[in-house]
């Protein structure tokens, strides 16, 4: 898996190499490069690091934002500038239109239900407020991390140290069912809603 050999490398130097590691990830991400980043937010979470557990949850989920946002912006910049074939930004608007968001919110939504690949690209081409479609991009993630980071950080406190790992796997396994099942649901609903158009 890219993600582990990304952590792997970076690992060694410490807390840092985690931090650096987790900002490579979310980056990717970001592209739409599938790297698992909430499984590794969750791992790197549940870290010993001597640093206290709220610190180092605000750090992750500040790094780990801030790198797909980059990415974001990265890819908003580029498409902006040397835009897309007009077939694919047909298609691309085309798509956003059978979607229960299809503006700027879609950036907040696509944190918690991946219905839209390259962020980045549909900011540019659909349109959209840049601004406005960032910011909404940015809560979106501060959202989704904070849930995840204070649930890797609670519930271990809450159970014996010996069920610890089983339940880092469980939430590990949940977490990516949930993922897969919510964009799973929203593909069928976007394809019957356009079998309905046709």
């Amino acid at each position: 898996m890219l993600g582990e050999d990304i952590i792997g490398f970076f690992q060694a130097i410490g807390p840092l190499g985690l931090v650096i590691g987790f900002a490579v990830i979310s980056f990717l991400d970001g592209f739409a490069i599938p790297t698992l980043p909430e499984v590794f937010l969750i791992l790197i979470a549940l870290a010993e690091t001597g640093i206290s557990k709220p610190v180092w949850g605000i750090i992750l989920i500040t790094v780990g934002v801030l790198s797909a946002i980059g990415a974001q912006l990265l890819l908003y910049s580029v498409v902006k500038k040397y835009g897309m074939p007009k077939r694919i930004s047909k298609i691309m608007n085309k798509y956003t239109k059978f979607l229960l968001v299809s503006n700027e919110k879609l950036a907040f939504v696509n944190w918690l239900a991946p219905v839209i690949p390259f962020t980045g690209a549909f900011i540019a081409v659909c349109d959209w407020k840049p601004r406005l479609a960032f910011t909404y991009s940015l809560i979106g993630g501060i959202v989704k991390m904070s849930i995840l980071v204070i649930i890797a950080i609670v519930f271990p406190l809450l159970l014996p140290a010996e069920t610890v790992a089983d339940f880092t796997i469980v939430l590990i396994i949940a977490v990516l069912v949930v993922s897969l099942l919510i964009t799973y649901l929203r593909h069928k609903r976007v394809e019957r809603r356009m079998g309905e158009v046709q």
